[in-house]
Parts: structure tokens; C-alpha cells; sequence
């Protein structure tokens, strides 16, 4: 297997590194500068060379049957690849395909005014390619106008030339794009409720080693508390929320359908709803993140840049790594908060902070 590491290339390693448990032989390839996804793949070529080869975006829930037979369905056929699509609700914000009767691309309409998509497939992200093709076409592509080698120019330039590129359809239902953090949460819903019933729950909890849990804690499932965290008296945990290694929580703080990531403290009488909660973070007592608008509008985040509506009612917000919360603090529902920022006590946050508030 390789993965193609960049941003947070230490970290990916770090995680991966016991190649045993997770049964592959990984090699990273350094994409060096961030030139775009077309430009990603085509560093691939020594590792792959001129084989046909699996793409997957690292942001991606997958199911691996789906992807067994998107492989079965391109050795059928023998195109110059074979994307996975999925059919979405809302193809107005994503990049829709446009296909013909044999399920064949004819090409990539972004995001079309709403009413004027040609279908409600999109790309999933998950290609299969063939390396001689690919890689030829990839080194003819030409940078867009944001500057970047993009892999959908690459699959018009093979189209252009009377290649096919199949698709292959799918229900959205397995599909996340974790890239999003309403989307994430989304995940992390799902797939509590499809692992609850696997080896080592117990009753739609699922608790790791040398784990304090003090009396009056309710614990409401499914919830998962991962190695080492700590929970005090009178808290209560869940559904829908995971705690990862050596996260500690205060006394009669309630936490619900979130992500809290490692060394995350979380001091007393804080409330955290629909919210992803960064790593070694400090959240200090009486901190509250709602996760509605007084006027129960959908919520806004922004996202590469830009506002964009989710499409919920009930989302909180983003914790950034190594931030800190000070005492009293209310985060308003869509905030995002950059990694090492710092509120200070006592404050309404209510737009996106990167930096000292």
C-alpha cells in the first residue's frame, strides 16, 4: 500500500506505524509541493508504475465490498478507469457527473445552480486507473485557473481522446466525506451503531484499559471511552460520543454526540453538543457550546475559505489542537476555532477565531 503524505505527514507516519496490526506493508510517497490531486497520483508512478492500481482520498468512509466490485466491473469492461459515484440529495454543492446510457463519463459539471444538475451522481473519490493512461494524461494536464493539476481535467483530457472512463453507482448510505465536520459527525454516528454489536462492547459501550469512571456518571449509549481517559463524578457521557486516549472530564459536565480527541481536558459543569473537540486542548469550567441558533435557522460553518450552509438545525462547533476555552465561555453554534487559539474567560464567541480572543 502507499500513501501519499504531505500536511501532517509526521502524524499520519505516527499513526500508522505498527504496520503489523493493520496487516499491510505501507510506503509514503511525499507529494513535496501541494499541487492538486492529479498532480498527488502522479507521484505514485514509480510505486505503481504502469499497473492498474486503487485510488481512495484519505478523508473517506469506505466499504470495502463496494470497492470489490467497482474492481470487478472495471476488469469486466477495461476502461482507462472506473469512478465511484454516489447519489446525493444535493448535487448543487459538489462537482456532479455527467453520464451517458452505458454509465459512461462524459464529463464534470461543478457545482450547478440547483434545478440545472445533469444528474445526482457524484464522485466519490474512489478510482480505479489504468497506470499507462493515467499517468500519460496526467503529465499532458494543464494547471487550472486556482493553480492546481486537477484529476477531473485529466479524466476530460482522456475522454477527449475517445477513452472511456466508467462509473460505477452507489447509495450515499456508506459514504461520508469526513473532510466536513457535520459529515464526520454523521460518520461516527453510523458507525457506532453498525460496531455495537462486535467484539469487545458491551451493551452499546465500549471501554479501553485502565479507565476511571466515578460514581454517578451516566453513560448513555453508544459511547466510546478509549484508553486512559478519566470521568468524574456526576457527568454524563453520550450517546453518540467518543472519547479518545487520556481525555479527562470534570465533575457534572454532559457531553453528547461528539469527538473528543487525546489529552483533551474538559473541566466541570461544561456542556458540549455536536462538537469535535481537537487534541490537547483545555476546556475550563462552565464552558458551553451550543449547538442551535435562538432562531433555529440552519447553521453556517465555513469551509475552505467560504460560509456555507450545512443544512442542520443542531451542530456545534470545531475545537482546534492545543486551544484553550477560558472560564465561562459560550461558543456559539458553526464556530470554528483554529488550532492554539485561546478565549479568554467569560467570552461570546459567535465568529471563527484563529488566534487570542
Amino acid at each position: 500500500m502507499g500513501i501519499i503524505v504531505h500536511y501532517l505527514k509526521d502524524k499520519i507516519i505516527e499513526e500508522l506505524k505498527d504496520e503489523r496490526r493493520l496487516g499491510a506493508k505501507i510506503r509514503y510517497i511525499d507529494q513535496g509541493e501541494m499541487l492538486g490531486t492529479a498532480h498527488a497520483i502522479g507521484r505514485a508512478e514509480e510505486y505503481v508504475d504502469n499497473e492498474t492500481f486503487l485510488v481512495v482520498y484519505g478523508d473517506l468512509t469506505i466499504n470495502g465490498k463496494i470497492i470489490e466490485k467497482a474492481i470487478e466491473a472495471h476488469k469486466r469492461r477495461k476502461p482507462a478507469a472506473t469512478i465511484v459515484a454516489v447519489e446525493v440529495e444535493d448535487p448543487w454543492n459538489y462537482g456532479v457527473l455527467k453520464i451517458n446510457k452505458e454509465k459512461e463519463l462524459i464529463g464534470v459539471v461543478e457545482k450547478p445552480k440547483k434545478g440545472e444538475e445533469p444528474s445526482h451522481l457524484i464522485n466519490a473519490a474512489i478510482y480505479i486507473l489504468d497506470g499507462e493512461k493515467i499517468f500519460k494524461a496526467i503529465k499532458e494536464t494543464k494547471r487550472s485557473k486556482r493553480g492546481e493539476y486537477e484529476i477531473t481535467d485529466t479524466f476530460q483530457l482522456l475522454i477527449d481522446r475517445g477513452e472511456k472512463i466508467i462509473i460505477y453507482p452507489t447509495e450515499r448510505s456508506w459514504w461520508f466525506d469526513i473532510g466536513r465536520p457535520w459529515d464526520l459527525l454523521d460518520a461516527n454516528r453510523i458507525h457506532m451503531l453498525k460496531e455495537t454489536s462486535k467484539q469487545g462492547w458491551r451493551r452499546g459501550i465500549k471501554i479501553g484499559r485502565n479507565v476511571k469512571i466515578a460514581k454517578g456518571v451516566k453513560l448513555k449509549v453508544p459511547v466510546i471511552i478509549d484508553d486512559g481517559c478519566i470521568i468524574k463524578k456526576n457527568s454524563v457521557i453520550g450517546p453518540y460520543t467518543y472519547l479518545s486516549k487520556n481525555v479527562e472530564v470534570g465533575v457534572k459536565s454532559e457531553i453528547r454526540e461528539s469527538i473528543i480527541l487525546e489529552e483533551t481536558w474538559i473541566a466541570n459543569y461544561c456542556s458540549i453538543t455536536k462538537s469535535i473537540i481537537g487534541s490537547h486542548c483545555t476546556v475550563e469550567s462552565k464552558v458551553k457550546f451550543r449547538s442551535e441558533n435562538k432562531d433555529r435557522s440552519t447553521i453556517k460553518m465555513t469551509l475552505k475559505g467560504r460560509r456555507v450552509d450545512t443544512g442542520r438545525r443542531r451542530l456545534g462547533s470545531v475545537l482546534g489542537d492545543y486551544s484553550t476555552i477560558g472560564y465561562g465561555s459560550i461558543i456559539e453554534a458553526g464556530t470554528t476555532i483554529y488550532p492554539k487559539s485561546i478565549i479568554q474567560k467569560r467570552r461570546l464567541v459567535y465568529e471563527d477565531v484563529e488566534g487570542v480572543l
